[in-house]
Protein backbone atom coordinates (compact mmCIF):
# COMPACT_ATOMS: atom_id res chain seq x y z
CA UNK A 1 0.00 0.00 0.00
CA UNK A 2 1.08 3.73 -1.15
CA UNK A 3 0.80 6.53 1.79
CA UNK A 4 0.74 9.84 -0.19
CA UNK A 5 0.77 12.88 2.08
CA UNK A 6 -1.04 15.93 1.51
CA UNK A 7 0.70 18.90 4.14
CA UNK A 8 -0.65 22.28 4.43
CA UNK A 9 -1.50 25.06 7.36
CA UNK A 10 -4.90 24.99 8.89
CA UNK A 11 -7.37 26.73 6.54
CA UNK A 12 -5.36 26.63 3.12
CA UNK A 13 -7.98 24.37 0.96
CA UNK A 14 -6.49 20.82 1.50
CA UNK A 15 -9.63 19.25 2.21
CA UNK A 16 -11.65 21.06 -0.56
CA UNK A 17 -9.28 19.55 -2.88
CA UNK A 18 -8.21 16.49 -1.82
CA UNK A 19 -10.73 14.44 -4.08
CA UNK A 20 -9.44 16.00 -6.95
CA UNK A 21 -6.14 14.92 -6.15
CA UNK A 22 -6.74 11.73 -5.23
CA UNK A 23 -8.09 11.16 -8.15
CA UNK A 24 -5.48 12.52 -10.35
CA UNK A 25 -3.15 10.27 -8.12
CA UNK A 26 -5.51 7.23 -8.21
CA UNK A 27 -6.28 6.95 -4.38
CA UNK A 28 -8.99 5.19 -3.32
CA UNK A 29 -9.31 6.26 -0.37
CA UNK A 30 -8.58 9.59 1.69
CA UNK A 31 -7.53 10.23 5.43
CA UNK A 32 -8.89 13.86 6.68
CA UNK A 33 -9.53 14.96 10.64
CA UNK A 34 -9.85 12.03 11.69
CA UNK A 35 -12.37 10.13 8.99
CA UNK A 36 -11.41 7.93 6.00
CA UNK A 37 -13.17 8.93 3.32
CA UNK A 38 -13.91 7.12 -0.25
CA UNK A 39 -15.12 9.96 -2.92
CA UNK A 40 -17.60 11.48 -1.46
CA UNK A 41 -18.64 8.99 1.25
CA UNK A 42 -16.87 8.97 4.94
CA UNK A 43 -16.51 5.17 5.59
CA UNK A 44 -15.93 6.11 9.14
CA UNK A 45 -14.47 7.84 11.57
CA UNK A 46 -15.34 11.04 13.29
CA UNK A 47 -14.67 14.38 12.04
CA UNK A 48 -12.06 16.77 13.97
CA UNK A 49 -14.17 19.65 12.63
CA UNK A 50 -17.23 18.72 14.82
CA UNK A 51 -15.43 18.08 18.32
CA UNK A 52 -16.88 21.12 20.47
CA UNK A 53 -13.11 21.77 22.39
CA UNK A 54 -9.08 22.00 20.41
CA UNK A 55 -8.35 19.35 22.27
CA UNK A 56 -11.13 16.85 21.26
CA UNK A 57 -10.29 17.86 17.80
CA UNK A 58 -6.66 17.33 18.13
CA UNK A 59 -7.33 13.79 19.41
CA UNK A 60 -9.75 13.22 16.62
CA UNK A 61 -7.23 14.35 13.83
CA UNK A 62 -4.37 12.54 15.07
CA UNK A 63 -6.14 9.18 16.33
CA UNK A 64 -5.42 9.23 19.62
CA UNK A 65 -8.13 7.34 20.93
CA UNK A 66 -8.14 3.65 20.59
CA UNK A 67 -11.65 2.83 19.63
CA UNK A 68 -11.28 5.39 16.36
CA UNK A 69 -7.98 3.53 15.26
CA UNK A 70 -9.52 0.23 15.25
CA UNK A 71 -12.67 1.34 13.43
CA UNK A 72 -10.69 3.07 10.89
CA UNK A 73 -8.10 0.27 10.56
CA UNK A 74 -10.89 -2.21 10.20
CA UNK A 75 -12.82 0.15 7.15
CA UNK A 76 -9.03 0.40 5.50
CA UNK A 77 -9.09 -3.42 6.25
CA UNK A 78 -12.24 -4.32 4.24
CA UNK A 79 -11.53 -1.36 1.59
CA UNK A 80 -7.92 -2.88 0.93
CA UNK A 81 -6.76 0.26 -0.92
CA UNK A 82 -3.64 0.37 -3.21
CA UNK A 83 -3.32 4.20 -2.15
CA UNK A 84 -4.19 6.49 0.29
CA UNK A 85 -3.95 10.13 0.26
CA UNK A 86 -3.42 11.43 4.14
CA UNK A 87 -4.11 15.23 4.91
CA UNK A 88 -1.58 17.12 7.44
CA UNK A 89 -0.66 20.07 8.54
CA UNK A 90 2.85 19.02 8.54
CA UNK A 91 4.88 16.02 7.51
CA UNK A 92 5.12 14.79 10.61
CA UNK A 93 1.77 15.46 11.28
CA UNK A 94 0.84 12.97 8.14
CA UNK A 95 3.36 10.62 9.55
CA UNK A 96 1.80 10.17 13.17
CA UNK A 97 -1.30 9.75 11.82
CA UNK A 98 0.09 6.73 9.66
CA UNK A 99 1.92 5.57 12.19
CA UNK A 100 -1.42 5.62 14.66
CA UNK A 101 -3.04 3.80 12.13
CA UNK A 102 -0.56 0.94 11.62
CA UNK A 103 -0.06 2.55 7.91
CA UNK A 104 3.37 2.80 5.90
CA UNK A 105 5.42 6.06 6.45
CA UNK A 106 4.46 8.51 2.97
CA UNK A 107 6.27 7.47 0.27
CA UNK A 108 5.24 11.47 -1.43
CA UNK A 109 4.73 13.96 0.00
CA UNK A 110 2.69 17.25 -1.94
CA UNK A 111 2.67 20.61 -0.16
CA UNK A 112 -0.67 22.42 -0.41
CA UNK A 113 1.61 25.18 -3.03
CA UNK A 114 2.08 22.54 -5.23
CA UNK A 115 -1.54 22.08 -5.96
CA UNK A 116 -2.91 25.59 -5.00
CA UNK A 117 -1.96 28.91 -6.13
CA UNK A 118 -1.25 31.56 -3.77
CA UNK A 119 -4.40 33.34 -4.28
CA UNK A 120 -6.57 30.42 -3.80
CA UNK A 121 -4.78 29.34 -0.80
CA UNK A 122 -5.49 33.19 0.07
CA UNK A 123 -8.85 32.74 -0.18
CA UNK A 124 -9.31 29.66 1.15
CA UNK A 125 -7.89 30.94 4.53
CA UNK A 126 -9.79 33.93 4.29
CA UNK A 127 -13.32 31.85 3.68
CA UNK A 128 -12.14 29.64 6.67
CA UNK A 129 -11.62 32.88 8.78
Amino acid sequence: MQIIALVGPSGTGKSHRATGIAHQLEAQAIIDDGLLIQGNRILAGSSAKRQPTRIGAIKSALFLEEDKVNEIKKAISDLAPAKILILGTSKEMAEKIASRLGLPTPSKYLSIEDVASEKEIRKAKYIRS
